[in-house]
């Protein structure tokens, strides 16, 4: 094995340690600022602005479909990114009741 593959897979396995060895850290709440931004994110990304932008997004390759500039399977794709996004706490609920019976 090369040597820098070594390093590499050693630098990845450091995060994992870290959590590991502190779960109070890696599971912290408060209110930090780096909690606050993420909120912000996620509050913009769930709310108007992005329910906009994803409409946006739904038209434009839509009509670049229309046009023959795309494939109507990337229209396909874009819609079922959409309703991951969007529907993504109902897919993990989902996912835990399955498995916390």
């Amino acid at each position: 094995m090369k040597k820098t593959q070594c390093i590499s897979k050693k630098l990845l396995s450091l995060p994992l340690l870290l959590i590991s060895a502190f779960p109070a850290v890696s599971f912290a709440s408060g209110d930090t600022p780096v909690s606050q931004g993420l909120n912000y994110i996620t509050n913009a990304m769930y709310g108007t602005t992005g329910v906009a932008i994803a409409t946006i997004a739904v038209m434009v390759v839509g009509l670049l479909c229309l046009g023959h500039v795309l494939r109507w399977s990337a229209l396909g794709y874009t819609i079922m990114g959409v309703s991951i996004i969007f529907g993504a706490g109902s897919i993990v609920s989902g996912i835990t009741s399955l498995i916390h019976k």
